[in-house]
């Protein structure tokens, strides 16, 4: 489960109990609207380009042509790039194959990569 998911699952929530309490149903409510109005912040914070990279797995270079493009909208000045941590793309982490040593399995690694 992702925390987006919270605010929705927390008014399933204040349903059921709210046969029961009337008090745990608003209060299940209530956490529900305080936490999705935080995500909404979180997600609209202006980013510097520095800050993006690490968030996205994006390179500091890649960010700041897919904004020159205009692929990720730049809601900073010109020079001084901001992009919306909900406008970042994300990269999806590769596997990493381990031997029981804990040492990277690098022909696994390779094999996957070909698949």
């Amino acid at each position: 489960m992702y925390p987006a998911d919270l605010p929705a699952e927390w008014r399933n929530k204040a349903q059921v109990v709210g046969r029961f309490s009337e008090g745990a149903a608003a209060a299940f409510e209530e956490c529900a609207d305080d936490l999705q109005e935080r995500l909404r912040i979180w997600q609209e914070e202006p980013l510097t380009l520095e800050e993006a990279a690490v968030e996205s797995g994006y390179t500091y270079s890649s960010l700041q042509q897919k904004v020159a493009a205009g692929e990720i909208p730049n809601i900073g000045e010109p020079g001084r790039p901001r992009v919306r941590r909900a406008d970042l793309p994300r990269k999806t982490p590769k596997p990493r194959f381990e031997l029981e040593t804990g040492e990277p399995d690098l022909a696994a690694e390779i094999l996957a990569e070909k698949l």
